[in-house]
């Protein structure tokens, strides 16, 4: 034996590496690629409801703050107008104590207003009713302020008949200085016009807007911020932050803290803003009231919603530990089969050298061998073929190796035989050569037509729908051919067969896979169905239904066990390997009814002695070359009785 050049060994193992990273290199950029997407698509379906439920929380602050205004609104009109109505002369000490107890009963009936206030046209204050603690408080004349120079008094002057004033939201100051603890007030303003009698003035309601600004704590750990427009924090997470204007603490106002995200939100319009920056989520939704056409003027006021970059980077970080984890190991994983592929394929390489180098006389054997080595090759990158590569590569390694034996044991007679004629040739020595070659030979031949009986069975598994011919038929005519040609073998079995086909079934379709098919379900139902001494019975079916044909090939033997009928599809799944079953022809048949006549089979069996029916259901026109296989049949899927 000759034996293989080691160069032609190391040159066969650097063409598989080479190919193993040719195939390697496509998934090694596309899995990152795919990771990259699922990531990005993964954080954005994490983010979505975030962003979504932040801008809900922001868009029902402000209807808050829309509900006290429109309050505001319609209590301050209520008042003017109740104040108008009770007279025209508000020096009037009489006129005074029903302003003053109309004030009690409206604060006594809204406990969120704090003070209520007549102003004359010269913002001096001519009635005040304070809240103070559960008791209401009409401050005494000589007690009465100016509040000529507070800037919601100048406003008030300012405004016309019909018009009311929303002051900004602050901290109430009493004699010119803030109160402590800050007391957060809202102020709004209406003119009582005047008549020929008297010349009206200015009625003011405090809100105390402790509960208002309450709302804006959703819980603990979520807080939305209310600021004003200079960028003041009226509510904010920090409480260091809330009104620093009253403290004269410019440096904490959201300019100087975060200029680039003030700019956004100022620059957002009247509809909500959502941006995100390096500092996080930021939603933002503005505040300016208008009722009617100009008849209430408001602040500016702006609701904040911010969620720190630390959390939305926590999701980024878990989503791609989590892709970049799966990426690399799709990566590994391929990549270990991969080379273990290689280095199957060059072990198998070697092993087809070595056997062409070791008996010249299997030479066809291992020519054809290594033809159906490269057709599986080719065959594995086909999704449909590629889990048969390994049932072949199985079924082909014992007759394969029994021939190898053979051959050796014929290399070892002649090397005898040749030592015997050295030594002096016998008659007897002549004759068992002569015997045990035949024998070896008859072994040789056995098991190379079985090694080739495989792979043209494989071969007609993985034909191509494209190379069959169609033509138009009758079915009774082609299963009663399919019968008459198998009578010689139907003959040696004591067994009988009925063909019960409806006549006329016309079929536009193949009627060679179709014949394939019956004959199948024959021998199988021949070979399986009835055990030894048994005398059987098989029925070959069919009629249309609807634009379907329903063929069923029905046996009265012994049945299927429910454990092998879950298999009887796959290939080389057998259970008479040692009666010559190769487990290919009900594969061979469900690719057929599939694939080539679009439709399917299926298999009725309720156990032990209840005989197996075998239905097929296709079109009686079958598709095109191009068609999809699967298509949908009729009745469900359940099995005709016939």
């Amino acid at each position: 034996m000759v034996a293989p050049e080691k160069g032609g060994r190391n040159g066969g193992f650097r063409r598989h590496a080479k190919r193993a990273l040719l195939y390697l290199l496509p998934w090694w950029i596309l899995v990152p690629v795919i990771a990259v997407l699922l990531h990005g698509a993964r954080v954005d379906a994490e983010l979505t409801p975030i962003r979504e439920a932040e801008a809900i929380k922001v868009r029902g602050a402000m209807r808050g703050l829309h509900r006290t205004v429109d309050q505001l609104s319609h209590d301050i009109r209520l008042l003017s107008r109740v104040v108008h109505d009770l007279g025209p002369d508000p020096g009037a000490v009489g006129w005074r104590d029903a302003v003053a107890g109309f004030m009690v009963q409206f604060l006594g009936t809204f406990p969120d207003y704090s003070q209520a206030r007549f102003l004359d046209n010269a913002c001096r204050e001519i009635v005040r009713v304070d809240r103070k603690g559960a008791e209401l408080v009409r401050t005494p004349p000589e007690a009465l302020q100016d509040k000529s120079g507070r800037d919601y008094c100048v406003a008030g002057q300012a405004l016309k008949t019909g018009q009311a004033y929303v002051s900004r939201l602050d901290a109430n100051i009493e004699h010119g200085r803030v109160v402590f603890p800050i007391e957060p007030t809202l102020r709004i303003i209406a003119r009582v016009s005047g008549d020929a009698m008297g010349p009206g003035g200015m009625v003011i309601l405090n809100l105390d807007a402790t509960s208002l600004l309450a709302r804006f704590r959703l819980t603990d750990r979520q807080t939305l911020s209310l600021l004003d427009d200079a960028g003041y924090w009226l509510h904010s997470p920090d409480a260091a932050d809330e009104m620093a204007f009253a403290r004269g603490d410019s440096a904490r106002r959201m300019p100087v803290r975060h200029p680039h995200e003030w700019q956004r939100i100022v620059s957002g319009g009247e509809d909500t803003a959502q941006f995100e920056l390096s500092s996080g989520l930021w939603t933002s939704l503005v505040f300016v009231a208008r009722e009617g056409e100009k008849s209430l003027i408001s602040p500016t006021l702006y609701v904040v919603g911010f969620i720190p970059e630390a959390r939305l980077e926590a999701i980024r970080v878990r989503s791609a530990q989590t892709f970049w984890l799966l990426g690399g190991s799709v990566i590994m994983v391929v990549t270990v089969l991969t080379l273990a592929l290689a280095r199957a394929r060059f072990r198998m390489s070697g092993m087809v050298d070595d056997l062409a180098r070791q008996d010249v006389e299997l030479a066809e054997a291992g020519d054809l061998l290594k033809a159906s080595r490269d057709e599986l090759v080719r065959s594995e990158r086909l999704s449909s073929l590629g889990l048969m590569v390994a049932g072949v590569a199985h079924e082909l390694n014992t007759p394969i190796g029994a021939a190898m034996m053979a051959g050796g044991v014929l290399k070892e007679q002649l090397d005898a035989f040749r030592q015997a004629c050295a030594a002096g040739l016998r008659r007897s020595d002549l004759a068992q050569f002569d015997g045990d070659h035949a024998e070896a030979l008859s072994l040789l031949e056995a098991n190379l037509q079985r090694a080739a009986h495989l792979i043209k069975l494989f071969k007609q598994v993985a034909t191509e729908r494209a190379s069959v011919s169609r033509e138009r038929f009758d079915l009774a005519q082609l299963v009663d051919d399919v019968v008459t040609l198998m009578g010689g073998a139907l003959k040696r079995t004591p067994h009988s067969v009925e063909c019960a086909i409806e006549p006329g079934l016309q079929i536009d379709g193949y009627p060679g896979p179709l014949g394939q098919i019956v004959q199948n379900l024959v021998q199988n139902a021949v070979m399986h169905a009835f055990p030894q001494g048994r005398v059987g019975h098989i029925e070959i079916g069919a009629r249309r239904d609807g634009s379907w044909i329903r063929l069923w090939v029905r046996d009265d033997g012994c049945g299927i066990p429910r454990e092998d009928a879950e298999r009887v599809w796959d290939p080389f799944y057998t259970t008479g390997r040692n009666r010559g079953g190769t487990g290919l022809g009900l594969h061979i048949c469900h690719k057929l009814a599939v694939d080539v006549l679009g439709g399917c089979i299926d298999i009725a069996t309720s156990g032990e002695s209840s005989g197996t029916t075998f239905e097929v259901r296709f079109p009686c026109v079958a598709p095109g070359p191009d068609a999809e296989s699967g298509n949908s049949t009729p009745g469900g899927g359940a099995l005709s009785s016939g």
